[in-house]
């Protein structure tokens, strides 16, 4: 039986700089996407104006874990890396839209989180994570709703508390793992293996 090559041995045979650090640190995005995420709920729920802080931390979160994010194939990330920065770029925009201001930054925090639905749908896919699997279906519930102005405290209280459980437990999965842990096949080789 040929024995399935570890990730380093992928990541060197493909020519990528990744060292173990690269991966601590794409965890500690998924760290902010969970206290960010779970601080949220707690704020939201007790109708704090300062909701909005922890929500930032999340999206840091999606960005710090998008920009060290290991794929093989390039439009995978491309694509995280496009709706996560198109997301930032649309919510800075909404600070100068008036009375739309809501829905814009809501639609940009859809792109943001078409993002995270990629790290977490990526996760799941390699992994099998059944959170990243709920979050990249819970995520457009909880969006769509409110681009369009119908999205209401009690319906954004009960989703927000729902993304912090699953990004929490997610969160266990994913530090319990070991470093730079290999998808065993299901996530394919670099180029430069698949001839071997």
């Amino acid at each position: 039986m040929e024995r399935w090559p570890t990730l380093e041995e992928q990541i060197e045979a493909a020519g990528i700089h990744y060292p173990r650090s690269y991966d601590i640190t794409y965890r500690i995005g998924y760290i902010l996407q969970s206290t960010g995420s779970t601080v949220l709920f707690l704020l939201y729920f007790v109708r704090s104006e300062l909701f909005l802080i922890p929500l930032f931390l999340f999206e840091a979160g999606i960005v710090l874990s998008s920009l060290f994010l290991l794929v093989w194939k390039r439009e995978i990330k491309r694509f995280i890396l496009i709706m996560t920065f198109l997301g930032i770029v649309i919510q800075l925009l909404s600070l100068f839209t008036g009375s739309l201001k809501a829905n814009i930054f809501s639609l940009g925090l859809g792109f943001l989180l078409a993002g995270g639905a990629g790290l977490v749908g990526k996760e799941a896919y390699c992994f099998g994570f059944i959170e990243g699997w709920l979050l990249l279906l819970v995520y457009p519930v909880a969006i769509i709703p409110n681009i369009l102005g119908f999205g209401s405290h009690n319906f954004n209280l009960v989703l927000s508390g729902l993304i912090a459980v699953l990004q929490v437990s997610f969160l266990r999965k994913k530090l319990s793992q070991p470093l730079l842990k290999s998808c065993k096949g299901v996530c394919g080789l670099p180029e430069g293996m698949k001839d071997r």
